[in-house]
């Protein structure tokens, strides 16, 4: 796996803020931002935090980049669609819907991306 500190750095830099004004953002000082991301010792939030900010999906700082999808095969966020219970409930089809809607809109950000 490529070094978790040297992957945000990447982002920073495309981004043009550098790692000492994410270090100021999350209130923390530099060195231990620098150490937590070497050590991988580093809170959850802080991580949840340094996503959400520079808008990358939190997993993409652990994905493996020579993975290769498989459109064959079911997303891993939609999992809970195919379950074979036959509960529909209102607040479970509502749920179901919501998650829907989030793989729509990922794919459709794909498509822009690639449309660019």
């Amino acid at each position: 796996m490529d070094d978790l500190k040297q992957k945000i750095q990447d982002i920073l830099a495309k981004e043009n803020y550098t790692f000492k004004q994410l270090a100021d953002y999350l209130n923390l000082p530099e060195d231990e931002l620098e150490s937590g991301l070497t050590n991988k010792t580093l809170e959850l939030r802080y991580l949840e935090e340094i996503s959400k900010n520079l808008r990358v999906p939190l997993y993409s700082f652990f994905r493996d980049p020579n993975h290769t999808l498989n459109y064959t095969e079911k997303p891993f966020f939609t999992n809970k669609l195919w379950k074979e219970d036959n509960e529909s409930n209102p607040q479970k089809l509502m749920e179901q819907i919501e998650l829907l809607k989030q793989a729509l809109a990922y794919k459709q950000e794909e498509l822009e991306k690639k449309l660019k």
